[in-house]
């Protein structure tokens, strides 16, 4: 429906060893015979949470050797260059990932880079920019395709993420960070979301 693969292509999904991505990089292993895939794995260490992050790196690695999947690891101490560039954390850990990928992309002339945004995540990048103030574009929210960058996941929800990956015994790893209360997006996720869904409109 989207045009997302050419037969006989290259793509780089980007895994930080969570339920989504783990789906994700899943979901292409099974395509990869399909449309003749040459399946590229990125993982991106921040440096953020010290022993948890480097055992995330270990955990993608081993998936894909297990996998045959060629795999790619960057790193970079994101606090750091936060703190240098005077940006949070949450900005600065996506500015350098996405050099990442996009350095992988080129040195693999590979034709796409696959992440696993999907319709949650969809919902709060919305009210985020909703509550921040917004035109029609950020109303409009992620975009399936834009440029070299493909969400195949944009339609599908967390819970459906979930779901598939008890089905087929993936264990991804879990960032605890993603369960604090220290951004705006996880604000939205853990507090503002729930209470539209239980009090307004499900």
């Amino acid at each position: 429906q989207n045009q997302l693969l050419s037969p006989g292509g290259s793509v780089v999904a980007a895994c930080s060893g969570g339920p989504d991505s783990l789906a994700l990089l899943h979901v292409f292993l099974r395509l990869r015979a399909v449309y003749d895939l040459d399946l590229i794995c990125a993982h991106f260490e921040h440096g953020i949470r010290g022993a948890a992050s480097l055992a995330d790196a270990d955990f993608v690695a081993d998936f894909c050797q297990q996998h045959a999947v060629a795999f790619r690891l960057g790193a970079a101490d994101v606090p750091v260059w936060a703190k240098r560039h005077h940006q949070s954390l949450e900005t600065a850990a996506r500015t350098l990932r996405y050099q990442f990928l996009t350095q992988v992309k080129e040195t693999m002339g590979a034709a796409r880079i696959l992440t696993a945004h999907h319709a949650d995540d969809q919902a709060e990048t919305v009210l985020m920019h909703l509550l921040r103030g917004t035109g029609s574009e950020g109303l409009m929210g992620m975009c399936v395709v834009r440029g070299a960058i493909a969400r195949p996941f944009l339609s599908v929800t967390r819970a459906e993420i979930e779901s598939y990956c008890a089905r087929h015994g993936l264990q991804p790893r879990q960032d605890a960070t993603n369960a604090v209360l220290d951004c705006t997006r996880n604000r939205l996720r853990l507090e503002l979301l729930p209470e539209l869904r239980t009090t307004y409109n499900p």
